[in-house]
């Protein structure tokens, strides 16, 4: 999967956020001291991981301990969608059967990250099954994605009708919506109040009006701050006005990999079958 994203240069990433590269290397060699003394913690943790943390809480050392704390916790807490992992295209990546799941390899000028999800056969779609693989992508990308300001996520409901969605809103939906994984709708409440990077924007385009009263009751169970960056573009061609063609697929305008063609599922499997591990992989 690593080869598919274009690493960001961490040095002019951390320049843009206002972080010194030097503060920040003295406090990853305190974390790492501090995680060794929590035995309860996982202890196979990455550089890119823990920086990451660090990054989000802006420095604030105690902020940092307490996010990967619940990060670890979150393991325990919803079994559901991180274990058990079984990382095959047949186990947790068969999802990849009935949608697309790809980041743009580019950083938007900001420093952020799109990924983009399209359900392209919804009569087979599976909540939990997605919602696993989503939580498999995002939780790899922490420990082998470059620094980024954040995230931004498109989902195309292109071809989705009011009969599928009652495959969408069911309480498996609302928990994992509760639990957060920008994994689906980004990236919402756990790009937020989980994973160690901010979620700047989550676009639904194609929505259908049936589907516009689902994301108004999700929006209502979601902090006010996180569900305002919900945003349901009628029209596709508004993606312009948040996200620059480089960053955005062919499909919809832009200039970078086409989401249809592009397997990011085989190269997740790959990846991980090569021995690359990380936290919630057990």
């Amino acid at each position: 999967m690593t080869e598919l994203m274009f690493k960001p240069d961490e040095t002019e990433t951390l320049k843009m956020l206002n972080i010194e590269e030097e503060k920040l290397n003295h406090y990853y060699k305190l974390f790492t001291e501090w995680i060794s003394s929590q035995k309860h913690l996982p202890q196979s943790y990455n550089e890119t991981c823990l920086k990451k943390f660090l990054v989000w809480a802006k420095m604030d050392f105690e902020k940092a301990k307490k996010k990967f704390t619940k990060f670890c916790y979150n393991t325990i807490t919803y079994k559901e969608f991180l274990c058990n992992r079984i990382v095959t295209l047949d186990g947790d990546l068969k999802s990849s059967k009935f949608v697309y799941l790809l980041p743009m390899r580019g950083l938007t000028p900001e420093g952020y990250r799109v990924f983009v999800v399209k359900i392209f056969d919804p009569d087979n779609f599976d909540i939990l099954e997605m919602t696993r693989t989503l939580a498999l992508c995002l939780d790899y990308r922490i420990h082998q994605d470059g620094m980024v300001a954040g995230e931004i996520g498109i989902f195309d409901m292109n071809g989705m009708r009011p009969h599928h969605y009652a495959k969408m809103f069911t309480p498996t939906f609302f928990k994992f919506a509760k639990f957060g994984t920008p994994t689906f709708f980004k990236f919402a409440k756990f790009g937020l109040l989980n994973l160690p990077f901010l979620v700047k924007h989550v676009l639904i385009i194609n929505c259908h009006p049936v589907l516009e009263k689902g994301f108004a009751a999700l929006r209502a169970i979601l902090p006010k701050k996180i569900g305002d960056r919900f945003v349901a573009l009628s029209n596709p061609n508004d993606l312009a006005k948040y996200i620059p063609p480089d960053c955005l697929p062919e499909e919809l305008g832009g200039t970078d990999l086409t989401v249809y063609t592009t397997n990011f599922a085989t190269a997740l499997v790959a990846a991980l079958n090569g021995g690359e591990r990380f936290l919630y992989q057990t």
